[in-house]
Formats: structure tokens, C-alpha cells, sequence
């Protein structure tokens, strides 16, 4: 007996997954940056970025720039806010964003990121991610 079979053409779920050679936190004048790259310079566009200002402006409010800024493989895929989860591990870091965010990146919205860093290097990831995520419920 002939079994037919019909092909359904379905969107990409798959998360983005990478090993970050680079983890970098700076302290900058304005706020936070914290990056995780494949590369040092961010050129093979395979990185996480989060950045959050001390003192918005007042024309960051009125744009909708303010709080957490997240930025994944490219300016196409950023955004302030649109974070559902952001968990940090000993060894990684997973941001679960929105459905909004997730349908522009034609995936299920996750960001994992692994690294490796020394003891007091984690210590200071953990300490900047505190205050990147200070008031927001969902780091953990």
C-alpha cells in the first residue's frame, strides 16, 4: 500500500547557540556594556549585547530607549525590552526573548551563550548583571 506523504513547510525553531571567546563588562561614562563574541571585534557577527544607561535621557524615554537594551548578531535584531528571561550559569548565559522579537528572528527566541572565565572574572559578570537587570524580575 502506497503511504503519501505531503511536505509542510515550517519556520526555523532553533535557538542561537555560540561559544563566546570574548566577555567583555565595561563601565562606561553613560552605563553598562556587557558582550559575549565569537570574536574580538564582533566582526563574525556572532554575539549578545546588553546595555543599560544610568539616567536615561529625556529623549530616551519619549523614544521608548530606555531600561535594557539587548542586541544579537546584529543591529537587526535589537531592542530595549522584549526580554522575557535572562539566566546566568557558570559556564553560559540564556536570554529567552519575546514572540515579537522571536518571529523577526524566525526562531524561537533563545540566545545561549557558553564562555569560560576564571573565577573572579564571573564574579564581576555576575556583579554587572546585577545592575544591568536592577528592577527587572525576570534575571535570575
Amino acid at each position: 500500500m502506497a503511504q503519501l506523504f505531503s511536505l509542510i513547510w515550517l519556520p526555523a525553531i532553533v535557538a542561537i547557540s555560540f561559544h563566546a571567546e570574548l566577555v567583555d563588562v565595561s563601565r562606561k561614562d553613560w552605563g553598562w556594556l556587557i558582550a559575549w563574541s565569537v570574536d574580538e571585534d564582533l566582526a563574525a557577527e556572532r554575539y549578545l549585547v546588553l546595555q543599560r544607561a544610568d539616567e536615561p535621557t529625556e529623549q530616551d524615554i519619549r523614544m521608548g530607549m530606555e531600561g535594557v537594551y539587548i542586541e544579537c548578531c546584529g543591529q537587526g535584531w535589537s531592542w530595549y525590552g522584549h526580554i522575557v528571561s535572562f539566566e546566568l550559569c557558570r559556564n553560559r548565559v540564556l536570554a529567552q526573548l519575546d514572540s515579537e522579537a522571536a518571529q523577526r528572528m524566525r526562531d524561537d527566541g533563545r540566545i545561549e551563550a557558553t564562555f569560560k572565565l576564571s573565577d573572579e572574572r564571573f564574579a564581576e559578570l555576575r556583579s554587572a548583571l546585577n545592575q544591568v537587570f536592577h528592577g527587572y524580575g525576570y534575571y535570575k
